[in-house]
């Protein structure tokens, strides 16, 4: 038997039940490969603290991977996108202007590279 991977999805909007594995690219305008982590500390480490995962085998997550086309499977990938920004001084959260900005947590967008 295979193993089972850690494997990350998208929940509804209410956190209940998986709506889709995540997907991302090796580089811009390269084809989407499907993402699996050994344990969950690597998991979080690449994708952050708040992303929802599911035990998959690989022959499972590439069933599911299939009829999109997505054929290749990474491993453990590394997130080597735009580092997070540092945290504003508390102070400035307090009483300073509104900062302008989204706040980005390393979790995968459609052009990112891995």
């Amino acid at each position: 038997m295979d193993k089972l991977l850690f494997v990350p999805v998208r929940v509804n909007a209410h956190g209940g039940a998986f709506t889709a594995v995540r997907t991302a690219r090796p580089g811009a305008g390269q084809e989407r490969v499907g993402l699996a982590f050994t344990g969950p500390e690597a998991l979080r480490a690449a994708l952050g603290n708040t992303q929802h995962w599911i035990r998959l085998s690989r022959p499972a997550l590439a069933a599911l991977l299939a009829p999109l086309g997505i054929n290749d499977i990474r491993i453990d990938p590394l997130y080597i996108g735009p580092q997070l920004p540092a945290a504003p001084p508390p102070d400035l959260l307090e009483t300073g202007p509104v900062l302008a900005g989204v706040w980005r947590h390393p979790q995968w967008l459609p052009d990112e590279v891995w």
